[in-house]
């Protein structure tokens, strides 16, 4: 059988042939992906664990997730605040996001990853104990949560049929009580 197949490989004609098939099957594949992607139109979400939870922001505030090597400790600042990391020469403050909304769940891993956070006004890192990956979510798959007492449902959008928090990442980027401007020492 192999030897036939070489012998049709080599027919000019046979080969035009195979070449068209070839690129009527990439197209075919090809609309179909885009097809698919159009339909859902589902928005993507970055997906990361904070204890024993797992929690996913909108991939549009996400700039980027990486592991760092250190975060410096910044003395004279709130318990929610871990500290500042260095990205390509750029300081970008990492915020423990379990301690800043009061979860009950908290970081589990000595060496966290980041989520790095950003709009044209505000960024800032999350520190996650695991870093889970991107999925496209349809929105009606993401169910309310009703208003509660605690601070994480200002910033929720809802939860997955799988129970992941969604959570709202241009809230987070809006919120002054975030930033740290505290002054230590006599003003000159």
């Amino acid at each position: 059988m192999e030897r036939n197949t070489l012998v049709y490989f080599k027919r000019e004609s046979d080969r035009e042939l195979l070449r068209k098939r070839a690129e009527k099957l990439a197209l075919q594949v090809n609309g179909e992906t885009a097809a698919s992607e159009n339909d859902t139109g589902a928005p993507e979400y970055v997906f990361f664990r904070m204890g024993a939870d797992i929690y996913g922001l909108q991939a549009s505030a996400v700039k980027e997730v990486m592991i760092p090597e250190e975060i410096v400790s910044v003395p004279c600042t709130p318990d929610f605040h871990l500290g500042v990391v260095s990205v390509r020469g750029c300081l970008w403050a990492v915020i423990d996001l379990c301690v800043f909304l009061g979860m009950s769940s908290c970081l589990t891993s000595d060496h966290p990853g980041l989520v790095l956070l950003a709009d044209g006004n505000s960024e800032f890192c999350i520190a996650v104990d695991e870093i889970l990956g991107v999925s496209q979510i349809p929105d009606h798959s993401i169910k309310a949560l009703p208003k509660g007492e605690n601070r994480i449902s200002e910033y929720c959008l809802g939860i997955t049929v799988d129970l992941k928090t969604v959570l709202d990442g241009p809230a987070l980027l809006r919120d002054e009580s975030l930033v740290v401007n505290e002054y230590v020492g006599t003003g000159r």
